[in-house]
């Protein structure tokens, strides 16, 4: 844009030495055209100006580490007059790791439609988000430049590559890891357990050879067999290859245990706060949600670790049984 305002005050320089050593007419209306013509251009690109937005989309959503990906920018022109040139800076950040980097990038001629594609580097898992800065327009003569509209940010997930394990743990079985849990409406039942009575409890439950021994109401609660609920842990800090060979192991013991239609919760300490967090899993949509989560949050190489606290389930789902996945290897398996 400075070289094209350099060359208008040059013309305009030398329309007014015409001016003054060419008292004509011609001289004058020269003069007064050049004074206006930038004028008139910019009324003539403001319609378009205005109106115009950029936005940003991924070119895929979710793509494994390595794998090409990127943005797309498109431009939205509902006037459908070609823009003169159009410039903008896409920035990214990989909210996993803290790579950060910006593409400075020029369409001229962009009409409605105008696609641009920009790729960003998927060397290490994260959520990769772009966002769309200093979007600038110029006019027709390329004298002025005005702001033009974005329309928020986008994110690109580069998922984990899967390590499924040779041998994977029993609890991957899925009739492994049963316990026995109260029946849900009583019934008969070889195994039960004893309990004090609670209001609400049929009068069939009642034991009442014990009871008369209590002098107080005892009731026979049915068990059955149930899966023990299973948890993946990890812990989310350390250098990047180590977060992302864990993350390697977790997701391809994950997708195995879904494989084998076993459900399971993954859990990870904040790395600063120590608060824990948990995923359940139950389908690869849900998988894909926890990796999203896991990836948007920061892996210093320091932080707390989920082994440092007691391992809980929401609700008070009772004791789980447990496997610890780090860059090494699966470790636990027991309750």
């Amino acid at each position: 844009m400075l070289h094209r305002r350099i060359i208008y005050l040059e013309v305009l320089a030398a329309a007014v030495l015409f001016q003054i050593f060419f008292e004509h007419y011609f001289a004058t209306f020269l003069l007064v055209l050049l004074v206006l013509f930038p004028l008139l251009s910019l009324l003539l690109s403001l319609p378009v100006l205005l109106r115009c937005s950029l936005r940003l989309t991924p070119q895929d959503p979710a793509v494994p580490r390595g794998a090409g990906a990127g943005f797309l920018t498109v431009l939205d022109n509902p006037s459908r007059l070609p823009l003169a040139r159009l410039k903008f800076r896409l920035v990214w950040e990989n909210q996993l790791t803290g790579e950060r980097g910006r593409q400075l990038q020029t369409i001229s001629g962009a009409s409605e439609g105008a696609r641009l594609t920009q790729s960003v580097p998927t060397d290490h898992c994260g959520r990769v988000v772009g966002r769309i800065q200093q979007a600038r327009a110029c006019d027709l003569l390329g004298l002025f430049a005005l702001p033009v509209r974005t329309r928020g940010a986008s994110a690109v997930l580069v998922l984990p590559i899967p390590l499924e394990e040779d041998r994977p743990p029993e609890t991957c079985g899925g009739q492994g890891g049963t316990v026995l849990r109260p029946r849900p409406g009583g019934g008969p039942g070889e195994d039960y357990d004893l309990r004090d009575y609670r209001a609400g409890d049929p009068l069939r439950s009642v034991h009442w050879k014990l009871s008369s021994k209590r002098d107080e109401l005892v009731v026979r609660e049915t068990l059955e067999p149930r899966q023990a609920p299973l948890v993946l842990t990890f812990d989310h800090f350390g250098p990047p290859g180590q977060v992302e060979r864990a993350l390697d192991r977790l997701y391809g013991l994950s997708r195995q245990l879904l494989q084998r239609e076993r459900p399971h919760h993954i859990q990870w300490a904040d790395p600063v706060s120590g608060v824990v967090e948990d995923c359940a899993v139950e389908s690869e949509r849900a998988l894909m949600t926890c990796l999203e989560r896991i990836c948007s949050t920061p892996a210093p190489v320091q932080g707390r670790s989920i082994l440092d606290g007691v391992l809980r389930l929401p609700g008070g789902a009772g004791r789980p049984q447990h496997l610890h996945v780090t860059a090494t290897g699966v470790e636990g398996g027991g309750g």
